[in-house]
């Protein structure tokens, strides 16, 4: 189990227009459903902290949503305007993970998930490969719309 060895207090990685972003966990080996197809790798997941905003921006998406609902039962059938996307999913798609270890792996990020349906202000990364036995160290870097956050976390993947 991956053990952290240096990360800002708080495990706030990025904020997002007053949102803060926080680290939720490193899971290491299968990837979620539907990346399969790429056997095994790392998934970092993030969450953007609850608070006023959160709530502020969530109000907004669900007036929005109802609108479109209504639109459509208006209509009395399918519209071909998209409902409103989820204020977590513009928030979280923001912030992005690098990896690296400390024998240069390369990962690649081969998928995303941000917001959902029970999942409103969470978002998970998945990276390819999984660390190979030799690497001690990785280090999750993020950026915020492609720049830097210097929030870095460093993990240890193995005792000793």
């Amino acid at each position: 189990m991956p053990t952290i060895v240096s990360a800002p207090g708080d495990l706030v990685v990025a904020t997002v227009d007053g949102i803060d972003v926080r680290f939720g966990a490193l899971n290491i080996g299968e990837l979620p459903p539907g990346l399969e197809q790429y056997g095994q790798g790392l998934t970092v997941s993030l969450y953007g902290v609850r608070g006023p905003e959160t709530m502020r921006r969530d109000n907004v998406f669900m007036k929005a949503l109802y609108a479109w609902a209504e639109t459509r039962h208006d209509s009395g059938s399918e519209t071909r305007d998209p409902p409103a996307q989820m204020p977590g999913a513009a928030v979280l798609g923001r912030v992005q993970a690098q990896i690296t270890d400390d024998v240069g792996t390369g990962y690649r990020w081969v998928g995303s998930r941000t917001a959902g349906t029970g999942t409103d202000w969470e978002g998970s990364w998945s990276f390819i490969p999984e660390p190979p036995p030799g690497a001690a160290v990785l280090v999750l870097a993020f950026t915020l719309d492609g720049t830097p956050t210097g929030r870095d976390i460093r993990m240890r993947l193995s005792e000793g």
